[in-house]
């Protein structure tokens, strides 16, 4: 009967297992190490982390922030020039003056003062609208976006206050003389009505050529589309982040411009400490306005502490996965000591027996080594059964070859008696045509069945010549030929039957379909120290595909598959040229359809010694 062990005993088996187990010691010790390395690491690299975020992220800001300012100078410089130059227009003046003073606008110059502010209007796409203001209130004003289709004007009700003030400030700052004879301003900061845009102005007085400026009238209000000089300064979606915000403050602290619209006029301290953000700012040449990016550490630092909150569940479980695959491994550490006990073994007995590897550490090395040992016995026992294989093979290629060249000689001796007999009975016959036919061809198998690989260039050209004879007596008006060389190069040596290939081809393929009018040119002539010899014709010419194929055989001279019958004469006439001359060898195809084929070669000219000459 099996007796029941209690907590107790379990407990009391654990420890004396602990302590009679070395690697339960390994196991513990590195748990405990591992865990406060991954303490340390976690609260060290997270700060880490987040100091070097906080760094990068200013340094990427200032030069946003400095590219967005120096873009926004540039834009309000532009402004301030076109305001000067309108407000020096002395036909708006005039215009200006004539609606003022008269007891009714009349509709002829109101059109006319309607027209020269669409047309300022459009000096920038920047320009929302345009407004002539005095001190009784609004002269004329033109809303790009929103003067034709009949919506309220922008400075009606409780804005055309705030255009009488901005005329009111502009005649201050000219009576004090204050630099700078504009004014601007943030309000309205939204246009209501359809369509609905976020809007600064600035305003200049209206001077046209008047030099005494307290007798300046009247003010003209420029408008500006703030999105899309956001837009075009790159305070739009700049940053990247959703942790950094950029926007436009003007010098009272009020936000002119905010990547979301809902902070539009909010006072910027307000919006800081509402919200615990860290500012950085840099300010503008002009209206004492600054663009600011407004950074969220306090999320920033919570990204941080959750992205390492994973990263640390994760490299906790990775640990634990080493650990048990650790004691795994220690349980297991003797088992190559057995795999290669038992391979040494076998050897004994004569069986060679590869280990299979499940490691890396010096017994497997050990292992390793004793395959990488069998199989460099394999592979010897292989290499010398190969030799042996090729050396009976080479003993047969050879003794085949010998049996081939005599029964060759003893083939040939009876065809050229044959033939020469044959040649003796025609021309008792009488038919002497014929008779010259069965010469020239006994000529030509003669030279081709001949022993001898180098010849010279006279004998070359003779044998073709003789071989168009034959095709020519065959094929009759098919075509004609002429071959011109000159007989002080009759002597050199030269490549056995390289013409004769390219003339097959020329009347088995350039002719095919014609009947008559074909031609076979072959010339021979030194150029720039090199034999140059053409062999042309005027057939149907090569399709695309067959000229690729020969031009890779002139590259690359590569050898005959098995099994491959087109273009075999060709191919290995060039194989045998290149061999004979060497690199010095240069072949060029010419071929078009319908305009015939023409090869070229390029031979080196032989040296020759000086008493041989």
């Amino acid at each position: 009967m099996r007796q029941k062990v209690g907590f107790g005993g379990r407990l009391e088996r654990a420890v004396r297992y602990f302590k009679t187990h070395i690697w339960m010691e390994i196991f513990s010790s590195v748990s405990l190490v591992s865990i406060a390395l991954l303490i340390v690491i976690y609260l060290f690299l997270q700060n880490q982390y987040y100091s070097r975020m906080i760094r990068d992220m200013r340094n990427a800001d200032n030069v946003v922030i400095a590219a967005a300012v120096n873009s926004l100078n540039n834009i309000i410089g532009d402004q301030l020039t076109q305001g000067s130059d309108i407000s020096m227009n002395e036909q708006v003046l005039e215009l200006t003056d004539a609606i003022a003073q008269s007891d009714r606008k009349t509709s002829a110059e109101l059109r006319r003062l309607r027209n020269e502010l669409s047309m300022m209007t459009h000096y920038s796409e920047d320009i929302a609208a345009v407004t002539v203001v005095n001190e009784a209130g609004v002269i004329c004003e033109y809303g790009r976006y929103w003067d034709a289709n009949g919506t309220p004007k922008l400075w009606s009700g409780e804005n055309l206050d705030v255009a009488k003030e901005m005329f009111r400030q502009v005649r201050e700052r000219l009576k004090s003389r204050k630099p700078g004879y504009y004014y601007v301003s943030v309000d309205p900061a939204w246009r209501v009505d359809p369509p609905r845009m976020q809007l600064y102005h600035i305003a200049f007085p209206l001077i046209g050529t008047k030099s005494n400026l307290d007798q300046v009238d009247a003010v003209i209000i420029m408008s500006y589309h703030v999105q899309n000089i956001a837009k075009t300064s790159m305070l739009t979606g700049i940053t990247g982040e959703e942790d950094s915000y950029i926007y436009l403050v003007d010098g009272d602290g009020r936000i002119v411009h905010h990547e979301y619209p809902e902070f539009v006029g909010e006072n910027e301290a307000r919006y800081i400490s509402g919200r615990s953000l860290s500012v950085v700012s840099q300010p503008l040449d002009y209206f004492g306005w600054r663009v600011a990016i407004a950074m969220d550490e306090a999320q920033l630092r919570r990204e941080v502490a959750q992205m390492f909150l994973k990263s640390s569940v994760t490299y906790a479980a990775a640990i634990l996965l080493a650990l048990a695959g650790w004691s795994l491994l220690l349980r297991r550490i003797l088992k190559p000591i057995g795999a290669v006990r038992e391979a040494m073994e076998a050897a004994e007995k004569g069986e060679q027996r590869k280990i299979e590897i499940h490691g890396e550490h010096e017994i497997w090395s050990l292992a390793a080594e004793y395959n990488a040992l069998l199989d460099a016995l394999e592979e010897q026992r292989e290499k010398t059964h190969q030799e042996y294989r090729e050396k009976m093979n080479q003993i047969e290629a050879r003794n085949r070859a010998e049996r081939l060249a005599l029964e060759s000689q003893i083939s040939a001796h009876f065809m050229f008696n044959t033939l020469n007999a044959i040649n003796y009975s025609i021309m008792d016959a009488g038919n002497y045509e014929a008779a010259l036919m069965i010469k020239q061809l006994s000529n030509i198998l003669r030279y081709a069945l001949s022993q001898s690989e180098e010849v010279t260039v006279g004998k070359e050209f003779d044998i073709a010549l003789q071989y168009l004879s034959l095709q020519k007596c065959r094929l009759m008006d098919k075509f004609d030929y002429e071959v011109e060389y000159s007989e002080e190069y009759s002597e050199w040596p030269c490549c056995k039957l390289f013409l004769q290939p390219f003339i097959e081809n020329s009347i088995s393929h350039g002719f095919a379909g014609m009947d008559t009018g074909g031609k076979i040119g072959i010339t021979g002539v030194e150029d720039s120290g090199r034999f140059r010899v053409e062999i042309s014709d005027n057939g149907c010419g090569m399709p695309e595909a067959v000229q690729e194929r020969i031009r890779g055989y002139m590259r690359t001279l590569q050898l005959l598959e098995a099994g491959e019958s087109k273009g075999i004469g060709i191919k290995n006439v060039i194989m045998r040229m290149k061999m004979f001359f060497g690199d010095r060898l240069e072949l060029r195809l010419d071929s078009a359809p319908g305009q015939g084929t023409k090869f070229t070669f390029w031979m080196p000219i032989p040296e020759i010694d000086e008493e041989e000459e």
